[in-house]
């Protein structure tokens, strides 16, 4: 399956170096459009299928985080893969804070950045080689409680089959939908309900309602 890619950075001659690198280094990836910001992504997304967007993490003026959340507002099921120049953990948990399902260093090379685009692409998580997870997860735990959402804690595939089960789709429409079998939903179903410390799927919907998570 190809995968469809859009490259969100401020810097022209970052953007056509990247997509030199993609086109020549990776089969199975195709660049389907170019942004540098907020007003020129919204723009592209809407008009095109794209199914992962690599964002530069500094972009001039609100910067690539507020820009990813405000993406992710348009559509949830976004998957985002954050470029950027700080390869340090804390930087990392603050991307998969605002809804990032990567995070890679622009320092990395090209096959290094393809394999980041393939995993966000299949709906995994994918950190630098050279971040520790353990760190960047005890630093999304480490946050204020005010500041923390409940997806923080959750991996990128149970973020995707945490909002199916708030929209209130069941083990097999999910399973269907994300093309893996009911028990492995019903594995990562078990897995969300404790790592969000709630017992029931009442209990996870007044948790989503609390922190903004359900979709009018």
């Amino acid at each position: 399956m190809t995968l469809r890619v859009a490259i969100v950075d401020a810097h022209p001659l970052y953007r056509a170096g990247l997509r030199v690198a993609l086109s020549d280094g990776a089969r199975g990836l195709e660049i389907v459009g170019e942004a540098d910001s907020l007003k020129s992504a919204a723009a592209l997304l809407a008009d095109a299928r794209v199914d992962v967007v690599v964002l530069d993490s500094s972009l001039p003026g609100t910067g690539g985080l507020s820009v990813l959340r405000q993406l992710l507002r348009r559509n949830p099921e976004r998957r985002v893969l954050v470029l950027s120049a700080q390869t340090a953990e804390d930087f990392a948990a603050e991307a998969f804070a605002a809804g990032a399902m990567g995070y890679a260093s622009k320092d990395g090379n090209a096959q290094e950045i393809v394999t980041a685009i393939r995993e966000v692409g299949a709906g995994q998580r994918y950190l630098c080689p050279r971040l520790a997870l353990e760190r960047v997860n005890q630093h999304l735990l480490e946050r204020p409680a005010g500041d923390r959402a409940p997806l923080d804690v959750l991996s990128a595939r149970e973020r995707e089959i945490f909002r199916l089960l708030v929209l209130g789709c069941s083990n097999e429409e999910i399973a269907k939908r994300l093309r893996i079998s009911r028990r492995t939903v019903e594995t990562h179903r078990s897995r969300i309900l404790k790592k969000l410390r709630v017992h029931s799927a009442v209990e996870l919907l007044r948790l989503a309602a609390r922190h903004g998570l359900i979709s009018s």
